[in-house]
């Protein structure tokens, strides 16, 4: 593959594939030789300052790596600065990885437009993911390392080489040793390492460029002075072949490599035409360039007559491709010019590439170019002209990051623009503090610009969407006021729609959420069309289309695969709508995987309300039944600690219903009854709560009143929220909370009405949702048996329950044998005293075991523990 085949080729450019040097007059074989000896280590390391050779080593041995293992694929990567932001980098490992042969799947569209997932991890298990798959061991040579490394980059690369060394052989050339633990690698045998003094030219090969006609005592000569510093010789050679060149000029100069080198450079400088050495100058600050970009900044049209004239110094303007129309400088070259530019000049090159490379789409360079001009009101437009906030939709969290974070914190603080992104981005990280404070900047600054005012309102819709300050008309604006921007539109009846599943105005909901998803695909926007698929199929299951909704989540979940990977945050959060989906059907042994994937999208990305919701609420009923309570309320301690961090009162009251509920039914019911009292939901008017908290709520009390024999009391608070809750068409919640009144009614009648048990059970079958019946437990099994042995559905779960012997069914403790003495011997009915004399043990030491006999048993008395030892078969009851 060559850069042709990539959309934007200038941004892959000498990327892909080495430079196009021809020095190969020089074959380093005892080095190449070592390099094959070491190859089978899973990292090559190649340190030393510019000019050693690094590139030129690498390149002669990816050329025998090519001809001697062509089955094993060999990929290259060139770095510069701009290639620090992670995920540019892993855009540009995805890319060469590819040119190298391997099928990378739809990472590849996602690295070309610059989308990669919010997290690098995510990326970089799909990479690994796609290395095993393939199965064969990959080549990846990173050359200019130093260039890109961060702490961020850095931890990715060690990632690949920890977890894909059966796959992956990477080779980094590098200026300085990167932060990794090379000590322990070292160690472990993992690291070929090669210093400067390992790539200084040996006398041989330094006669090799110089030529045997110089004769020895002159090579020698030239070998001490450039102390076999490959571009120092490389350098001499130039200066002796020139016009003016002499040996006995050079051996005349003494002192460090260093200034030999920066000596020679100057000797070849000052021998150029003044044309040539003015084209130096002005391409110098360019990090690549062609003889268009060249003629752009320099407000010229020679630049390729000039180019060919400076065709034989490969040392120092290194061609990128093979048809030599792309090239950088050598580093030293450009160290020793750009300081040799004055600042005007300096100013006007960068806003030329700048403009040039916003054509191109490359904003983060584009960027760069613009502050390195001192032009900050260029780089803002450049902002947004790419976009402005509608980048975080477009391109994701890091890219918007990328280009923030070139600005001085006055820009940031002070342009409305900049304001407004940031804004954006810290709703969707959580930081609610920060995001309030940046919009309430940016009102000010926003003020008498339409533009602004518009984007205004759209952040500040979207913030108080991800923080649940809705209003009962959040989001109700016309589409005139907005024809301005589809995307922006779009995004407000996103808001609109959110704010209808919360209030709730159902039928509102579905239309803006359908209005919304024909805008997004009307602006090729694949991340709000699944948001809107999201709030549709919330919309369809609270009105009781369940099935159709799921058809819309797994809609959603191909999409965000197709466009984002299966390792995609957003794919992740669909995830947690297919677990809901999935729990509902009954389905619960499927549902862990995705609430795991979930949660570790969650925790460190964008979320709100109805996502934490549907994913706490599945991940702590199924966690239950699974595992028990003290898992389950590590569940909801987690859920707690993202409602505080992110502010949101209605998830706080959720996690609080939801504790009463799961102590309720898990025989607990004073702690239940403490809960309650502490948080007085038998008090607070039904009212008062919106409908995700009266469903809640509504179950929560049920249970704890029926497992306090008040079945009165909770039949006419069950009943009370279901009127409420069917005003407001909310039918899926009623269903919940009819087949808890069912339970109810019996208890207080003592007999069952086999056609309203017929009536409230039909619909919640006839979309498929045995998991509202599972959830009530093994107590709804006297309804279910009265009904015709050809309800649909119903023998599966009639077995399912027959099997729980408890609820919520646990796995059985690990007991040890000490404690099953003192279990035994409690059943016997011994006191503390009588068991501490049976095992010759102090009471205290009792009391400890008893202590750890009730935690592992999940009770809080000796009662309890015997009870549910004989229960779980711990204790034999004929004993």
């Amino acid at each position: 593959m060559d850069d042709s085949e990539f959309p934007s080729a200038w941004m892959w450019m000498g990327k892909v594939a080495p430079p196009q040097a021809q020095l190969e007059a020089v074959p380093r074989k005892e080095l190449l030789a070592a390099l094959q000896r070491n190859q089978h280590k899973p990292l090559t390391l190649v340190v030393s300052a510019a000019g050693f050779g690094k590139t030129t080593l690498l390149a002669q041995w990816r050329v025998r790596l090519l001809q001697e293992h062509a089955a094993s694929p060999t990929a290259w990567l060139s770095f510069d600065e701009a290639d620090a932001e992670v995920n540019r980098f892993l855009a540009y490992l995805i890319c060469a990885l590819q040119a190298a042969g391997l099928d990378v799947g739809g990472l590849a569209a996602l690295a070309q437009s610059q989308t990669l997932d919010v997290r690098p991890q995510r990326t970089v298990t799909a990479l690994l993911q796609l290395l095993a798959s393939d199965g064969r061991r990959v080549t990846l040579m990173m050359d200019d390392y130093h260039r890109a490394s961060n702490s961020a980059v850095d931890e990715v690369v060690l990632t690949l080489l920890e977890r894909g060394s059966q796959w992956l052989h990477l080779v980094v050339a590098s200026r300085m040793r990167p932060a990794w633990p090379l000590a322990r690698l070292k160690s472990q045998g993992l690291v070929h390492e090669l210093g400067a003094s390992d790539l200084m030219l040996s006398p041989a090969e330094a006669a090799q460029i110089f030529g045997v006609h110089l004769g020895e005592p002159a090579l020698a000569s030239l070998h001490e002075k450039t102390e076999g510093w490959a571009v120092a010789v490389q350098l001499a050679h130039h200066w002796l072949a020139g016009a003016n060149g002499s040996l006995f000029g050079l051996q005349s100069f003494s002192g460090r490599v260093a200034d030999v080198a920066e000596y020679l450079t100057e000797q070849i400088f000052e021998n150029l035409s003044e044309e040539c050495r003015a084209f130096l100058l002005e391409t110098s600050l360019l990090e690549r360039f062609n003889a268009e970009l060249a003629d752009v900044v320099r407000g010229r049209e020679d630049s390729a007559q000039l180019l060919a004239q400076l065709s034989a110094f490969d040392a120092l303007l290194v061609p990128l491709d093979s048809h030599r129309s792309w090239f950088r400088y050598h580093m030293l070259l450009a160290d020793f010019l750009r300081p040799r530019l004055d600042i005007p000049r300096s100013q006007r090159i960068h806003q030329a590439a700048a403009h040039w490379l916003a054509v191109q789409t490359d904003w983060v360079l584009a960027v760069s170019h613009a502050l390195r001009a001192k032009d900050t009101v260029l780089a803002v437009n450049l902002v947004v002209r790419a976009g402005g906030w509608e980048l975080v939709l477009r391109k994701g969290i890091s890219y918007a990051q990328s280009l923030l974070q070139q600005f001085d914190e006055q820009a940031r603080s002070s342009e409305p623009d900049l304001l407004l992104m940031q804004a954006y981005l810290h709703a969707k990280l959580g930081n609610r503090a920060l995001s309030t404070e940046l919009l309430r900047l940016a009102k000010v600054a926003v003020r008498g610009d339409e533009r602004l005012e518009r984007d205004f309102a759209v952040i500040q819709g979207l913030t108080q969407a991800y923080f649940d300050q809705f209003d009962n008309e959040q989001g109700a604006l016309s589409g005139a006021d907005w024809a301005g921007s589809a995307l922006a539109l779009a995004t407000l009846q996103c808001v609109r729609a959110m704010s209808c599943l919360a209030y709730p105005n159902l039928p509102e909901a579905l239309r803006v959420a359908r209005a919304a998803r024909l805008q997004m695909r009307m602006v090729a926007s694949p991340l709000g069309e699944n948001y809107c698929l999201i709030h549709e199929a919330q919309a369809l299951s609270l009105t009781g289309e369940v099935s159709g909704a799921g058809v819309l989540i797994d809609e959603a979940l191909c999409m965000a695969q197709e466009n984002f990977g299966s390792e995609s945050s957003l794919k992740a959060v669909v995830g947690c709508f297919k677990a809901q989906h999935l729990y509902w059907q009954g389905a619960w042994a499927e549902v862990q995987p995705l609430i795991r994937e979930g949660w570790d999208s969650l925790e460190h990305t964008d979320g709100w309300l109805d996502v934490f919701a549907a994913t706490a609420e599945v991940s702590w009923r199924t966690a239950l039944r699974a595992l028990g309570v003290q898992p389950a309320l590590a569940e909801l301690e987690k859920i707690a600690r993202i409602a505080n961090d992110r502010q949101l009162d209605r998830l706080t009251r959720l996690v609080h219903a939801w504790r009463i509920d799961l102590l309720a039914q898990s025989g607990l019911v004073s702690q239940a009854r403490q809960e309650l009292q502490l948080h007085r939901f038998d008090t607070l008017p039904a009212d008062e709560l919106d409908w995700r908290n009266r469903e809640a709520v509504g179950l929560a009390l049920a249970r704890l009143l029926l497992a306090s024999g008040a079945s009165a009391a909770a039949l006419a608070r069950l009943e009370r929220d279901i009127e409420a809750l069917l005003q407001k068409g909310l039918i899926l919640p009623v269903w919940r909370l009819r087949i808890m009144a069912m339970l109810a009614r019996y208890k207080v009648r003592g007999e069952l009405d086999a056609e309203e048990v017929s009536g409230t059970l039909l619909p919640v079958v006839g979309q498929g949702l045995m998991g509202l019946l599972l959830e009530v437990g093994p107590a709804l099994l006297p309804m279910l048996d009265v009904l015709p042995d050809a309800f649909p559905g119903m023998s599966s779960v009639i077995t399912r329950l027959r099997g729980w012997r408890a609820h919520p069914v646990r796995p059985r403790a690990h007991i040890s044998a000490k404690e099953m003495q003192l279990l035994t011997l409690l059943a016997g009915g011994q006191s503390n005293k009588a068991i501490a004399l049976a095992l010759d043990i102090s009471e205290n030491t009792v009391k400890f075991h008893l202590k750890q006999i009730f935690r592992k048993l999940e009770v809080e008395n000796r009662s309890a523990a015997i009870s549910t030892a004989l229960r779980e078969g711990l204790l034999d009851p004929r004993a």
